[in-house]
């Protein structure tokens, strides 16, 4: 029996840098890995027989955890940290664990006395925590978008205060372009679009100054093609995701590159072009099969072709392709979170609308609208109401489109929606009033309203 090796041990034994350097001089992978990939540098540390060889003769790590699936499964989670620390030095790695710890500090402060520590407590500035503030940001996005604002404004304030002794200018102009694209998409999800058109030209500027790599660029671009979307600027948006897949090629991301497809489909779909649309989701699901058949990154590939298949079955459904968006349905996998599931089921409820049964999409349409006004996603419930009213139409039940009509209003307001979408709701009301609303006028409503929910 030996001591089973944790992550602290791992980083420790291949991250110091004078060891590391020393030790992996021989072998040309090692070293190009090295300053490209920190997770494939670590796994080839132990692969490649010159690099096991010298683990084994420095004495790195004993033999006995080089076999341990304990110890290897340690090994596992340095790769994660590494993915997420986005730094050339596996030793800041360390600071992970004591940014979740800072962060439980502050999650019960204002916002306002969260940034009066950052701006006073050396500590909190640290390469560690503001990746960790940038992680619950982006997983606030679509839930929680002021969350991710506030979170977003602190890694801002934490990034630009980094000391460049400790973490070197370059890296750290990366991570306060970083920063900044974020607290931008932040602002755009929101609405703020005047706010988000600042930080993103902070985030390029601090990109004259960072690595050069492609990485943050392409990162802070594709984050500003969807500012571009929000703001009809469809053709800028497109040209900008161009702009983008070219940095992926060549940084031979196809992950990435995929995602760059879902993210252009998104705009094809603004633009009334849903087949085209549907046809890019198709091509990142062939793209990202591929991918996991080769057994790189599986996770987040299999997470983006649902996500793909599930887009796919949506534009196949606006192109009037009903048939073959219920056999692409019908291939959907399982999936996980209550979000995921309940969006499912509201592509269900649309399935079963467009096959004209309209009492089972009701039913269908009633539980989605229940359980996103539940789980606070207003604009989502909104949305639902007006799939309802026009489930309800092809019935005839007037008085239950008057119902739903009336409840979107009243979601829009909760939800802190556009302008534009309480002035499209009105005419709505309005021709309903006149008793002179038509199904078409109801569609075009329902249409303007899911493109004017930030993306």
């Amino acid at each position: 029996m030996h001591e089973h090796w944790n992550v602290t041990q791992w980083i420790r034994a291949l991250g110091d840098p004078e060891d590391r350097d020393q030790a992996f001089a021989g072998c040309p992978r090692a070293r190009a890995l090295w300053a490209e990939d920190l997770g494939a540098w670590m796994a080839h540390a132990l692969e490649c027989p010159r690099c096991r060889r010298v683990v084994a003769e420095q004495e790195l790590v004993p033999d006995e955890v080089l076999i341990c699936p304990e110890c290897l499964a340690s090994l596992d989670l340095v790769h994660a940290m590494v993915d997420e620390l986005e730094h050339f030095d596996p030793m800041v790695a360390l600071e992970l664990p004591r940014a979740e710890t800072m962060l439980e500090q502050i999650e019960c402060e204002t916002l306002e006395e969260q940034i009066t520590r950052v701006l006073e407590d050396l500590p909190l500035r640290q390469w560690g925590f503001c990746q960790r503030l940038l992680s619950v940001a982006r997983r606030a996005w679509r839930n929680d978008p002021q969350l991710a604002h506030d979170r977003a404004l602190l890694a801002v304030m934490v990034a630009e205060r980094l000391n460049p002794e400790d973490y070197h200018p370059r890296w750290i102009a990366d991570l306060q372009a970083k920063a900044h694209a974020y607290l931008a998409n932040a602002l755009r999800i929101l609405g703020r679009f005047g706010g988000a058109e600042e930080e993103f030209l902070l985030a390029e500027q601090r990109l004259t100054d960072g690595v050069g790599s492609g990485l943050a660029e392409a990162r802070v671009l594709s984050l500003r093609a969807s500012l571009l979307n929000d703001q009809y600027r469809f053709r800028e948006a497109l040209a900008l995701l161009a702009e983008v897949e070219r940095l992926y090629v060549r940084l031979n991301d196809p992950v990435e590159l995929a995602r760059i497809r879902l993210q252009r489909a998104v705009v094809l779909k603004s633009l009334d072009r849903p087949k085209e649309a549907a046809d890019e989701c198709d091509r990142a699901v062939a793209e990202l099969e591929e991918v996991r058949s080769a057994r790189q990154v599986s996770g987040e590939a299999a997470h983006l072709v649902v996500l793909a298949l599930q887009n796919g079955t949506f534009y196949r459904l606006q192109a009037g392709e009903v048939a073959q968006a219920r056999a692409l349905f019908e291939t959907l996998p399982p999936v996980d979170g209550r979000t995921s599931r309940i969006c499912r089921e509201w592509m269900e409820g649309t399935l079963l609308r467009e096959e004209r049964r309209f009492g089972e999409a009701r039913t269908v349409y009633e539980r989605v609208r229940q359980s996103f006004a539940g789980a606070g996603m207003h604009y989502d419930a909104a949305l639902v109401s007006l799939d309802l009213a026009l489930a309800a139409y092809e019935e005839g039940l007037m008085g239950e489109v008057r119902r739903m009509a009336e409840e979107a209003s009243v979601l829009l307001t909760r939800a802190a929606a556009k302008h534009e979408a309480f002035a499209a709701l009105r005419l709505l009301l309005l021709a309903l009033e006149r008793e002179a609303l038509t199904v078409a006028m109801l569609g075009t409503v329902r249409r303007r309203l899911g493109g004017l929910k930030p993306s």
